[in-house]
């Protein structure tokens, strides 16, 4: 491949360079200049949820879907600790700093930057932030459950009627 590389004219190699970037790395390029100009507004976290200290949170909104169900935020906190009940799916990139986070009873766990978790709509984890934490978080309304009980139940019916045979109705893979 980079023989034949060598052999395309110098302009060509720029085009390719320039419109044919990774998607990984288009999509971090991207993330980083949206974070790097974004303006931290204030975001005050419920102060029944606070537990020690006095974290003082920030955020920006740095994406949004149409249908306003997904939103990325950048988010920033100050030394404290809290308890976060999550209203939304939501999945957690750190860029900085450093946290330990625990849910229920279950021992704590650190994250850093660099480190990814999600966390289910009605989960509930404590954060504990020494000095700082920034994050990237994407956020997505997720339906009712009954919503997706009866979605699921009218997908089932549809192709029972249609005579669906693939493999979307075959026999669940894990039991």
């Amino acid at each position: 491949m980079l023989r034949f590389i060598a052999k395309i004219p110098a302009l060509v190699q720029v085009i390719l360079r320039e419109f044919f970037i990774p998607e990984a790395t288009l999509l971090q390029t991207l993330m980083r200049d949206r974070a790097k100009g974004a303006t931290l507004a204030p975001a005050p976290i419920e102060p029944s949820w606070i537990e020690a200290g006095d974290p003082q949170a920030k955020l920006a909104i740095l994406a949004r879907s149409d249908d306003c169900a997904t939103t990325t935020f950048l988010w920033e906190c100050s030394a404290g600790r809290f308890t976060w009940r999550y209203s939304t799916d939501e999945t957690i990139y750190f860029v900085g700093g450093g946290v330990r986070i625990r849910i229920g009873d279950a021992p704590w766990k650190l994250y850093g930057e660099g480190d990814t978790v999600h966390f289910s709509r009605g989960a509930v984890a404590t954060w504990e932030i020494d000095t700082f934490i920034r994050k990237v978080a994407f956020c997505r309304k997720a339906p009712s459950r009954l919503f997706i009980r009866a979605r699921r139940l009218a997908r089932t019916a549809y192709y029972r009627v249609r005579g669906r045979s693939d493999a979307l109705t075959a026999a669940p893979v894990f039991g």
